[in-house]
């Protein structure tokens, strides 16, 4: 990527919503998801682990930053969706049954989707923006 590329990228990513910026998370997560799972597939271990533990820091640092002071029962239902995430990651990396980073996959994918239809709306609070 042209240092000009990198430049816009960064510009974008620092003046999107907060909600946009959470959409980015799932995007990346989902992405070095399907990597590893294919990393997996391909018995490429050393790659599937780099690929998953990029998957897990994306979902670690959603969980981190959730505000449980703004919505305490979306927030305890997300936590315990990224819990259920990282467990599936962590489980996949160490078996390889690559059945857990579909379900990881699933979930991230639904809360994708909600979080880009709340993305779409004008000027809201989001809870657990980073």
């Amino acid at each position: 990527m042209s240092f000009a590329m990198s430049q816009y990228r960064s510009n974008e990513f620092q003046t999107a919503s907060p909600a946009k910026v959470i959409v980015a998370f799932y995007d990346g997560a989902l992405r070095f998801l399907r990597a590893g799972t294919q990393a997996l597939e391909q018995k490429s271990y050393a790659l599937k682990g780099q690929q998953l533990s990029r998957a897990h820091a994306i979902v670690s640092e959603l969980r981190a930053t959730l505000d449980h002071t703004q919505n305490p029962a979306l927030c305890g239902e997300l936590d315990r969706l990224y819990s259920f995430v990282l467990d599936c990651i962590t489980e996949a990396n160490m078996t390889g049954n690559a059945e857990k980073l579909h379900a990881a996959a699933r979930v991230l994918e639904q809360l994708r989707s909600a979080w880009a239809q709340v993305a779409e709306e004008p000027a809201v609070r989001v809870v657990g923006a980073p």
